[in-house]
């Protein structure tokens, strides 16, 4: 019996389709939690007259998933990017139906496919009208398909109630993109997403220790038995804190947790009975060696900083060495690395050159961290070199760029991620200083990126990975224009906050992370084994994996 399934399988058409679930602006702001279903016509081949996402078939033309995503959406209700915004993108999965396909105008004939589905949810922005389940007023603009929409509950999804009315699996891909708002990963992603002071580092340090809040919730529950059952589970719930809790991050972030979770699964023998404990260890393991990490960062730069500006002459009589830095915002692994830099090496002095960054002055945060570490060392008991003759700070606007770039030696910038290529994602303002610092000094300034390897993502164009805009009341509450001058203010002027930007690959001169000095081809490289532990970890079913989903291959 199972070699002829197995059979029928092999001969059935394989589609390969988004599947496209819309929720309200605010998901969680009220109960019952609600989506929006639509209900499809008698003029499509499958699911006639279920209930149904937005969905359609991947096209050769789409450079990835989420670009079919925003396809569908529009040629089926006519909404973009004004009047929705991606919310989260959920693990693939397989199944096979043997009647999926009407052939022709009689329902008797149905022919099976079998279906890779990569769930998205998105939610309706700001100015998109949702009073009181008016879909009246949404201005959903049906094509063929669909027959109408409405909205449904999304327990009565969930919990099997009005699945006859529904296309196979919809509660397989609702789930993988609905979190409980009760739950320890929902307060683990809000976490996440709420953060606007750590860097990508320490962001992936929070997810970690997120997800062992979760193995102790489950440990203290005892309702898994069975490993197998509880890791699909787990990799599911890992999965949203990877790619869902800061997207813009996500490199870091998901290259933490895939790491972390091939090590904690290598601990679990295939008779284990106490598997969540084993997990909840290595994954605290895992936290504690990325300090480790962060100090590793910290030596190689001051290797390289010996390796660039010391001759062998200054090493014997002890000569000073000075140097100029140009940086922007504040960096943990910048501070970090300054600092080691400075206690390996007494005879170092350097100026550093902070452009402060709004809104949110980070330039000046940093500043006052270092300063306060040479006060710290002056104190009583402290331990570790003065630095306070050595390290000088030059603090100016980040439109001062041209002024604080000229006779620097190097421009130093950090990463929140980087692309197969070597592009690195950075603070907004990290291309301006590369490019103004390279053309005032003739090119003598180089530009340094320094970072930990994990930053390094899974292949895919620079534009595959999102863009973060950020609320514009961040800006705008500094300016003393509320309310502003003119009635046409919020009509003629689009106020934008966009942490992070790209520098592109031509632009930086060395990489620095934590085996020392990278080239790009080592970066192409790395890359590659990023995706390949991202498969390995992330596989969901029949072999679907996320690298595939959040790329565009």
């Amino acid at each position: 019996m199972a070699q002829s399934l197995a059979a029928a399988g092999h001969n059935l058409e394989r589609r390969t389709v988004v599947s496209v679930l819309l929720f309200p602006h605010q998901p969680y702001a009220s109960k019952p939690y609600r989506v929006l279903l639509f209900r499809r016509s008698d003029k499509v081949s499958t699911y006639r007259r279920k209930l149904a996402p937005i969905a359609g078939s991947i096209e050769t033309y789409d450079k990835s998933p989420l670009d079919a995503a925003w396809r569908e959406l529009k040629e089926e209700t006519s909404f973009g990017p004004q009047q929705i915004e991606l919310w989260r993108r959920g693990a693939g999965f397989e199944f096979t139906d043997q009647k999926a396909v009407v052939i022709g105008e009689s329902e008797h004939q149905v022919k099976g496919r079998i279906w890779k589905v990569w769930p998205f949810a998105f939610r309706l922005t700001k100015e998109t009208v949702d009073n009181d389940n008016d879909t009246e007023k949404l201005g959903v603009q049906m094509n063929f398909e669909h027959l109408g929409f409405q909205w449904q509950n999304v327990d009565d999804i969930l919990s099997g109630k009005i699945l006859d009315d529904c296309v196979p699996r919809l509660e397989v891909t609702l789930g993988q993109v609905w979190v409980d708002p009760n739950s320890i990963l929902h307060q683990g992603l809000e976490e996440l997403r709420l953060d606007h002071s750590h860097g990508a580092r320490e962001l992936a340090t929070m997810a970690l220790k997120s997800l062992i809040k979760i193995v102790e919730y489950d440990q203290q529950t005892q309702q898994y038995r069975d490993f197998d059952e509880w890791w699909k589970t787990f990799q599911r719930q890992a999965f949203h804190l990877a790619f869902n809790g800061r997207p813009s991050m996500a490199a870091a972030i998901s290259n933490a947790i895939a790491t972390a979770l091939k090590q904690a699964k290598a601990q679990v023998g295939p008779q284990s009975t106490d598997f969540l404990e084993k997990v909840r260890q290595s994954l605290a393991a895992s936290v504690t060696r990325r300090g480790e990490i962060s100090k590793q960062v910290s030596h190689q730069f001051s290797k390289f900083l010996q390796d660039k500006f010391r001759s062998s002459a200054q090493s014997q009589t002890g000569e000073q060495t000075r140097i100029k830095i140009l940086t922007l915002s504040s960096s943990s692994t910048i501070k970090a690395a300054i600092l080691h830099a400075l206690d390996a090496d007494e005879s170092l002095s350097i100026e550093l050159r902070i452009l402060e960054s709004r809104p949110l002055n980070e330039g000046v945060s940093f500043a006052k961290v270092l300063t306060e570490e040479a006060q710290r060392r002056h104190d009583s008991g402290a331990t570790g070199p003065l630095i306070d003759d050595r390290l000088r700070v030059v603090l100016a606007s980040d439109a001062s760029v041209g002024i604080l770039a000229k006779d620097v030696d190097l421009v130093i910038i950090g990463a929140d991620r980087i692309s197969e290529a070597g592009d690195v994602s950075n603070k907004t303002g990290s291309l301006g200083a590369a490019l103004v610092s390279q053309a005032v000094t003739d090119g003598k300034a180089a530009v340094v990126c320094i970072s930990e390897s994990e930053k390094i993502a899974y292949p895919g164009a620079v534009e595959d990975h999102p863009e973060e805009d950020n609320e514009a009341s961040e800006l705008t509450r500094s300016w003393d224009l509320q309310p502003p001058s003119s009635p046409l203010w919020n009509k003629m002027v689009t106020v934008r906050n966009v942490y992070f930007e790209w520098v592109p690959a031509t632009h930086i001169d060395y990489y620095v992370c934590e085996d020392g000095t990278l080239s790009r081809q080592d970066i192409h490289q790395r890359s590659k084994l990023v995706s390949d532990v991202m498969n390995e970890v992330f596989t969901v079913e029949q072999g679907t994996n996320i690298s595939e989903a959040s790329s565009g291959r």
